[in-house]
């Protein structure tokens, strides 16, 4: 049996970055706290989900003690206060929500040979590709186990088909790799699947525990997840400090938003992504993808297409907001808001 990691699991960061962003009152900081506090206490080790094979806890856990926002079981929690769930009504849909997102990070870094997650060295580097795959297995398992154990259909089929979207967000990213002239449109439902998916599911299990608004919630995650991705495809171009390198995508000929829109705009740019591409080695790799990423940076058209990706993020994030408003007036929701906000500042 391998040693298992103790690490602790360090508190969510979405909580720290809204009260970066906003201007707080002493009571809103308290409120704040209130939900920090609650996500910090679930159930984040993960030791004693794994039954005879302890051992594949340690990839779940070298990701999870490495950070991150908690930003979906935030979400609950709050839209949880703003319509009056007690927080042990959806600890259990908390936790879950970010076992699976735990898990898809897993096997994506797998996929995509990824070296760095969240400033450290990827799990599958540590602990080897095979006990990786199998630790993610283990969490989406879990996941669904415990929502089972709520004994409402429902929330176990919202769930499953949640999980069979982030596997076929996936496999059509897959056939999009290596396409110079891709099709904005079926990026973004790349989005919606991979990403917007497990968002929208947060918001909905929400407001089907709370007996209203679930679908006004489905949509807000589902807009909120697409804000967020766009946000994502911006940064793996113009991040810093993201803790992933920069032009990650165009290292495996993948072709985020922001790329395929300035494909359309510019043809110096498609010329320089077909001569790149037509390089790629045995496992899918470009030969320097900083230098061609800085390169298709100096076309006339990269401004337009950063400026195209990062509107379509405000309106989404809009239109998430616009959902958001249909629930009763709170501080809670309010809070919400400013989350939401405050999350996609990463913009400027």
């Amino acid at each position: 049996m391998s040693h298992l990691e103790h690490d602790s699991i360090p508190p969510p960061a979405a909580g720290a970055e809204l009260g970066k962003k906003i201007s707080l009152t002493f009571e809103t900081k308290r409120l704040i706290g209130e939900i920090e506090k609650q996500v910090e206490g679930l159930d984040w080790h993960v030791n004693d989900r794994f039954g005879t094979a302890p051992s594949l806890a340690n990839p779940a856990h070298h990701l999870l003690s490495a950070g991150g926002k908690r930003v979906r079981p935030l979400l609950i929690a709050l839209l949880g206060r703003a319509l009056d769930v007690p927080f042990e009504k959806l600890a259990s849909c908390a936790v879950s929500a970010e076992l699976v997102h735990t898990a898809t990070l897993l096997h994506d870094d797998i996929l995509d040979g990824a070296t760095t997650r969240r400033g450290r060295i990827t799990a599958h580097l540590k602990y080897g590709a095979h006990t990786a795959i199998l630790s993610g297995d283990a969490l989406l398992s879990k996941a669904i186990s415990d929502m089972a154990e709520l004994g409402d259909p429902e929330i176990l089929k919202r769930l499953a088909q949640t999980v069979r979207e982030l596997v076929e967000g996936e496999c059509l990213q897959a056939d999009l790799m290596g396409q110079v002239h891709g099709d904005v449109e079926a990026v973004l439902e790349v989005a919606r699947r991979k990403t917007a998916s497990l968002f929208a599911w947060s918001g909905w299990v929400t407001g089907h525990r709370a007996g209203r608004h679930a679908d006004d919630l489905f949509r807000f995650g589902t807009h909120l997840g697409l804000a967020f991705q766009l946000l994502d495809d911006i940064l793996d171009w113009e991040g810093k400090n993201t803790g992933k390198p920069l032009f990650a995508d165009l290292l495996e000929t993948k072709l985020n938003s922001v790329g395929v829109m300035l494909v359309k705009r510019s043809k110096r740019a498609a010329t320089l992504l077909e001569g790149s591409f037509s390089q790629k080695d045995e496992h899918g790799y470009i030969p320097n993808p900083l230098a061609l990423g800085h390169s298709l940076q100096e076309c006339l058209e990269y401004a337009e297409a950063i400026g195209w990706a990062r509107k379509e993020a405000q309106d989404h994030s809009a239109f998430a907001i616009s959902h958001l408003e249909k629930l009763p007036p709170s501080i809670w929701r309010d809070l919400t808001k400013q989350l939401t906000v405050s999350l996609l500042e990463r913009m400027k």
